[in-house]
């Protein structure tokens, strides 16, 4: 087995050449436009942009790619690899909010140089130079940079840093996480072992290459498995999802991944009509993970599409994060996902107690190969027994080597030990072992504690948008705000407006009051219902629950329609406004 990716892909690309392909489908007017590139294309690209790479003084630091959707990306990411340049994927900044956050990438990383599409090489290298006027800016597609017969294997090892993949929760400190080529070979073969991927087969996808499914789940699995791979951009999906399933018809897809918001967008928009004309009986396994995985999303989904074929089987349930490279544990194919109803009482006493018609948990399946998943008591550090739960700490060769020039918070994170055992990774996250199935019940910093009982924010949050059709699939966040009395509960709740009809907005407030108080026992909570582009959410769909916050206390929450807000909730806010 090779131990980096660039020598694992050179014999990918030897042995099959012409006969695996990439292919990008990119939006022409109302049609979509094969952009094809073929292994042994991919590689002889990688390997010119890489002999130039050698040639630039700023590539002995993190180098930073800048790109839209498309292979673009790929070309220029394969070729920092093949450079032994170390690539930090990002989204290119279209607002303030990631305007501030590729800055801080930019500053964190250390990065001189910035790698883009010619589209967007003058307006990247103008925002750059109000930033840091030292930062280069080269668009890589103009022409090839380099020659690839000059090229020459660079001298990386599997404990080489590959990349940095910046997490998505803070934009104001963004972390990269330090990927090795040996995180990534050991993740990739776990991935392809567990969703059992052949080199005969289709993957599709549409997902950001920024984020760490996007990049590692859509673009590099298929490479390593010498898999065939179709893909669209985001925006291409999210204007019309049944171009993903068409895509899975066409081309015969076997596997896909996604959040789990992108399967409701295929349960509640692809219409009878366009599911008439669908064959999906190819798809194999649909990965959910990345957030939150309902149930009842899956089942609506299973429901709908099973007239065009898919599988009640094809659901994967997975969890992963972009520490451990990407997947931890995961669901086996073929297998209908695991469901445990569980009493709600002792789930608020980390408890999971089987109970019919309880609060119903998604397995997220067993650990993958090498992974070892461990439930601690966050308290005492002391390994607790199944059915209790805890943080979840994760050891093994896909645990990343830590936070890029943090060692501080590396060492707080990467570093954890429990009854002499490790180190492990503190994930931060909240679940429970159940006969080796793994259910993630929620975040430890998320957690809301009310009159001593320990509240998970999405089962509330899930209760508010059965409320109305308005806000059933639109994103929204639960808080608790500390008061100088108690803790306050606060809603900030998306809402389409178009779907209101004739109902009050005044109205939909004081329904989801209701349905909070009485579901959960209650004092009715604080609501805020704005625009349903106005909460804050990470590139994989998560919200964004302390961001919310701050804009609630900040006073900047944008598109409001209408709040209604206890007064001591409101003077807590009147008071941060003052300091």
């Amino acid at each position: 087995m090779h131990s980096t990716f660039v020598a694992h892909l050179r014999g990918r690309a030897e042995a099959l050449g012409d006969a695996r392909t990439c292919t990008y489908l990119r939006e022409a007017g109302r049609e979509l436009v094969e952009d094809v590139s073929t292994y042994r294309e991919l590689d002889r690209e990688a390997r010119a942009l890489a002999d130039w790479l050698t040639s630039r003084a700023e590539a002995d630091r993190p180098v930073l790619l800048l790109y839209p959707p498309g292979p673009e990306f790929l070309r220029a990411f394969l070729g920092c690899l093949y450079a032994g340049v170390i690539a930090v994927p990002a989204p290119v900044p279209t607002d303030a909010r990631s305007m501030r956050r590729v800055a801080g990438m930019l500053a964190d990383a250390g990065a001189g140089l910035v790698l883009t599409a010619t589209a967007l090489r003058e307006p990247v290298a103008g925002w750059l130079h109000a930033q840091n006027g030292s930062v280069a800016v080269v668009a890589t597609d103009a022409e090839s940079l380099g020659d690839p017969e000059a090229w020459a294997m660079p001298g990386i090892t599997g404990e080489t840093i590959a990349f940095l993949q910046y997490t998505s929760g803070s934009t104001s400190e963004p972390k990269g996480v330090a990927v090795s080529h040996a995180n990534l070979m050991h993740n990739e073969a776990a991935i392809t072992e567990r969703a059992a991927v052949v080199d005969t087969d289709v993957v599709v996808g549409w997902l950001p290459h920024f984020h760490d499914m996007g990049l590692i789940g859509m673009l590099l699995q298929p490479l390593y498995a010498g898999a065939n791979l179709v893909f669209m951009s985001p925006v291409t999906f999210l204007k019309h999802p049944v171009r993903l399933l068409e895509a899975v018809d066409r081309y015969r897809g076997n596997l896909m991944a996604a959040p789990n918001f992108a399967y409701e967008l295929l349960a509640r928009r692809v219409t009878d009509a366009q599911r008439a004309g669908l064959d999906l009986s190819s798809l194999r396994v649909a990965l959910n993970g990345a957030e939150p995985i309902r149930a009842r999303t899956m089942d609506a989904v299973i429901e709908h599409l099973a007239p065009a074929g898919l599988a009640p089987t094809a659901f994967l349930p997975a969890y992963g994060m972009a520490e451990v490279t990407l997947m931890a544990t995961a669901a086996r194919p073929g297998m209908p996902p695991v469901y445990l109803d569980v009493d709600s009482a002792e789930l608020e006493h980390n408890r999971l107690v089987p109970a019919p018609h309880g609060t119903r948990l998604v397995g997220c399946g067993a650990a993958v190969t090498g992974i070892d998943v461990r439930i601690v008591d966050p308290g005492t550090l002391k390994t607790l027994p199944d059915g209790q739960i805890g943080e979840i700490w994760l050891g093994g060769p896909s645990v990343a080597q830590g936070y890029w020039n943090r060692p501080d918070e590396t060492r707080d994170r990467f570093a954890a030990r429990t009854e002499g055992l490790g180190p492990y990774l503190r994930t931060g996250d909240l679940g429970a072992l159940r006969d080796g199935e793994l259910f993630i019940t929620g975040r430890l910093k998320d957690l809301i504690i009310v009159n001593g009982r320990n509240l998970y924010p999405h089962d509330i949050e899930e209760a508010v948008r059965d409320t109305h059709p308005a806000v059933a699939d639109a994103p929204g966040v639960v808080l608790s705000i500390d008061t100088d009395s108690q803790e306050r509960l606060l809603v900030v709740q998306g809402v389409r407006t178009a779907q209101l009809g004739e109902l009050p907005i005044a109205e939909l407030s004081s329904r989801i009051k209701a349905a909070v108080a009485r579901g959960f026992e209650l004092p009715a909570p604080n609501v805020v219902l704005v625009e349903h582009r106005a909460v804050h959410r990470t590139t994989s769909g998560k919200v964004q629950r302390n961001s919310m916050r701050s804009a609630f206390l900040d006073n900047t929450v944008d598109g409001v329609l209408h709040e209604e807000i206890e007064p001591s909730v409101q003077l807590l806010r009147t008071n941060v406004l003052a300091r």
